[in-house]
């Protein structure tokens, strides 16, 4: 792609934080190599300021006049935001005990060795698999001693635990987890249509912006053959709406759910998962979480196994066992177990030549701030080009993903710079189309299926479009059922926080937090203001009303609507609690000539909490778990 220099008008730095353009990279790798780079930090990060300037471009050249959205194309290494960086340490996972086991293909082994060397003594070993009917419990088999060969087979079981002790009073434990089937590894029975193995790694809470800016190494690895999306919308707040829209193409929010099932009280076994499709062509399927959660956090998630491989037991292991630093297990980064685990499931398929389904999710460096996902930038980087040199991304899909940007971040409330061979030309146009999670299940659903790009193929419910076919430039928030709090298609205006649109939209964000309140008023208590921290007000372009878009159910192109309506979004600091919410309300005022304000709206959807609400709301957690980002409980403030 040719450079473009993109002059930036300063009015750009106020548009949305990267929550709502979340990062999406896509890849297809077919017996391609990525390219050998050096690893000293300084120039990677000029590296990340040059591509920067490429990816910077002209709005002129790549957004044509008849696009509807236009997402704001932002400088990670703008000052306005680089007083907000941190750089962390590095993770430093000290060695604390002796390798007595290891493990190689789905195979643990003792070295002998070494256990003379230490006087190693009483090594034992228990089998450990999801319990039946629960994703929340572990089921382990008693202990018994190592076996006398020095080997040990995990067929059958999630995994294993090991223990022991050696020089008279130090403690030796670690876990393995199976990468293969419970039945075993067998060559699958496969559908003769060609389809290419799907490797999804998706790190939470990080934008566009956050990976060119912190995690340099990892994009400078992957640029030569990635398809950069730059319009991606997230659904809703969370990560499981939007990871639900990926893997089941449904809407599955607090306030809209296409299932009937409540996932917070019932098990989702039922739900028409995208691996489900994959597994009846002849793919072996993979979950693995560094830290189990998108479907199970206080919510029952899968009585079953839901894939071949699941890691979840392993991954709570990893999460409840005891550790000497954070992020580590023993003497590695837990997001590194997990990315070996994944490689050695992938050896494993290749070897009887099944093609495989993966879809992983690493929580922990980047969920709370947004500058610790620095720390596992050489740890990415260089797995993906291990898994490059062992050929293993041959006749691979790979998609590196996010759910949405950082939400709990202080970068999040201090500033507002909102920051080749199948369908490759289709790949390319939809670079700057509005895209979102939607259209990453279709394009799964066209793999699935091998048919790529076919425009006679019906779509789920009509709003996503595969990645490998053009998706359209008229398209708003309103075709794909995105809330207008989550919409990046208008223009906006700072206001004052003294401007009366904006104290009258905090006083219906204030009132519509309480209404939720209201049927667990005797636990949580009522939210005030503190103070309004910023104020917007938002304006659909004239692309999106000449296309006759509802918002709110009102027709803006509708000569016939004398009323003003405006969107107005506010970031304000409630007490008690130091709760920071950012909402968004429809204003309806008399006329243009007449700003009288005739109405102030908003709903729970339009409202996010963007400061950590850590246990304050434990009261409401197993009952109303929606309410969790309003509550303070009666009993946090005695």
């Amino acid at each position: 792609m040719a450079a473009y220099i993109f002059k930036r008008k300063k009015r750009s730095l106020s548009k949305r934080l990267a929550r709502l353009t979340y990062f999406v990279l896509f890849v297809f790798v077919v017996y391609k190599y990525f390219p050998r780079f050096s690893y000293e930090r300084i120039e990677d990060v000029e590296y990340g300021r040059r591509l920067a300037a490429k990816l910077n471009t002209s709005k002129n050249e790549f957004y044509p006049p008849d696009q509807a959205c236009r997402f704001p194309i932002l400088d990670p290494f703008d000052p306005s935001i680089m007083k907000f960086v941190e750089h962390p340490k590095p993770l430093n996972c000290v060695k604390h005990q002796p390798e007595f086991t290891f493990i190689q293909g789905n195979e643990v082994f003792s070295n002998s060795d070494l256990g003379k060397q230490h006087n190693l003594n009483g090594l034992q070993f228990r089998y450990f698999r999801k319990a039946n009917g629960s994703d929340a419990s572990v089921f382990y088999e008693k202990w018994k001693p190592f076996p006398s060969s020095g080997k040990l087979s995990l067929n059958t079981w999630s995994g294993v635990s090991i223990k022991g002790s050696y020089n008279k009073n130090a403690t030796y434990a670690n876990v393995y987890p199976s990468i293969e089937p419970l039945y075993g590894l067998t060559q699958n029975k496969i559908d003769p249509v060609y389809r290419p193995n799907v490797l999804i790694i998706g790190i939470d809470s990080i934008s566009r912006s956050n990976f060119i800016r912190n995690l340099p190494l990892t994009y400078k690895q992957v640029n030569s053959d990635l398809q950069f999306s730059k319009q991606c919308l997230q659904i809703d707040d969370n990560t499981f709406p939007n990871m639900a829209a990926v893997l089941t193409g449904h809407k599955a929010t607090v306030q809209k759910s296409e299932f009937f099932e409540n996932p917070q009280r019932e098990f989702i076994d039922d739900w028409p998962f995208i691996w489900k499709n994959f597994s009846k062509v002849g793919f072996t399927t993979m979950l693995a979480e560094e830290q189990p959660g998108i479907f199970s956090y206080k919510a029952p998630g899968f009585k079953k196994q839901p894939t071949n491989v699941y890691l979840r037991s392993y991954a709570k292991l990893l999460t409840d066992e005891p550790s000497y630093e954070p992020y580590c297990f023993s003497d590695k980064p837990e997001a590194l177990l997990i990315l070996e685990s994944i490689e050695r499931f992938m050896e494993s398929q290749t070897s009887v030549k099944n093609p495989y389904f993966v879809f992983s999710f690493l929580w922990k460096l980047s969920h709370d701030l947004t500058y610790q996902i620095e720390r596992l930038d050489k740890i990415l980087s260089e797995w993906f080009k291990k898994i490059h040199g062992k050929n293993l991304l041959r006749n691979t899909l790979l998609f590196v993903t996010s759910d949405h940007g950082n939400r709990f971040d202080d970068i999040r409330q201090d500033f507002r710079q909102d920051y080749k061979q199948i369908g490759q030309k289709k790949l390319t146009n939809n670079l700057f189309r509005m895209t979102c999670h939607f259209d990453f299940y279709e394009t799964l659903v066209d793999v699935v299926k091998g048919d790529y790009g076919n425009t006679n193929r019906p779509r789920l419910k009509n709003r996503g479009y595969s990645l490998f076919r053009d998706v359209p430039k008229e398209r708003t928030c309103n075709d794909i059922d995105v809330e207008e709090h989550f919409c990046v298609c208008q223009t906006e205006e700072k206001l004052s926080i003294d401007d009366p649109l904006a104290i009258t939209s905090s006083t219906a964000i204030l009132a519509e937090i309480n209404r939720n309140l209201d049927p667990v008023k005797e636990k949580c208590l009522p939210v005030n203001l503190s103070k309004i921290m910023s104020a917007e007000k938002l304006t659909a372009n004239n692309k999106v009303r000449d296309n006759n878009r509802y918002h709110f159910d009102k027709l803006l192109s509708d000569k016939n609507v004398t009323n003003l309506i405006s969107f107005v979004r506010v970031t304000l600091k409630t007490e008690p609690g130091n709760g920071v919410f950012e909402g968004v309300v429809q204003i309806t005022q008399a006329s243009g000539e007449d700003s009288r304000i005739i109405s102030a709206i908003t709903g729970y959807e339009n409202i996010s909490r963007i400061n950590s609400y850590g246990q304050s709301a434990n009261c409401v957690s197993m009952t109303h778990r929606f309410l969790e980002k309003f509550c303070t409980c009666k009993e946090s403030f005695p």
